[in-house]
């Protein structure tokens, strides 16, 4: 991971922090939006998901409490979770049947391309799990669909798994106060920088 990508991955936590904060300041703010509450905020919120995992190059997470502070965490993280892995689908389709053609026009090419040297030959589908949690849903979608050969089911398999608790944590996370969430996600940070050395130095040298 790069200063540049740890930087982006602190500010993704810092505004998650923030509307985490707004959140449970204006609780009574946003169970009183009848909309939001109902099945049509839920789409909506799902849409707006996959939309930004297929061509927009923004993280949704700053916005994962909103949904926790309308739906509660367990709905907001099912609803991240469907978001996201549709989203997912998509991208990787996308990439797998029509190419760099059609990928540029969705995401920055020469990024999807960096990913290339970061996608395993061996030990696919746990490194596909830890590289989900890891890196950007949209880019690495895009730079599997292009470069790889992996079958489908294996790719929505470890897709999934890797989404599931990143999920989870944030959802529940979210209802934490600030100087909570503020440690876990400086030790998520460091957690996530120390594991994908060790496992370039392991797994990705043996590729």
């Amino acid at each position: 991971m790069s200063l540049k990508e740890i930087g982006i991955a602190v500010l993704v936590i810092a505004l998650f922090i923030g509307a985490s904060a707004a959140v449970q300041e204006y609780a009574d703010f946003f169970v009183n939006i009848p909309f939001a509450l109902g099945m049509e905020g839920m789409i909506v919120y799902v849409a707006i998901t996959i939309v930004a995992v297929v061509i927009a190059p923004v993280s949704t997470l700053p916005l994962l409490p909103v949904a926790v502070g309308l739906w509660g965490s367990l709905a907001a993280a099912l609803l991240s979770v469907l978001g996201w892995t549709v989203g997912a689908v998509v991208a990787f389709f996308l990439a797998r049947c029509f190419g760099r053609p059609v990928v540029h026009r969705f995401v920055d090419l020469h990024k999807v391309e960096q990913f290339e040297k970061a996608l395993p030959e061996q030990h696919v589908f746990w490194s596909l799990v830890f590289l989900r949690m890891a890196l950007p849903v949209d880019v690495l979608s895009y730079a599997v669909g292009l470069f790889t050969k992996i079958r489908f089911l294996t790719y929505f398999s470890s897709t999934l798994l890797g989404i599931l608790p990143f999920a989870f944590i944030f959802s529940y996370a979210a209802t934490l106060p600030p100087h909570y969430q503020l440690v876990a996600g400086a030790v998520g940070i460091g957690a996530l920088f120390v594991g994908y050395k060790r496992m370039k130095h392991t797994f990705w040298r043996e590729s």
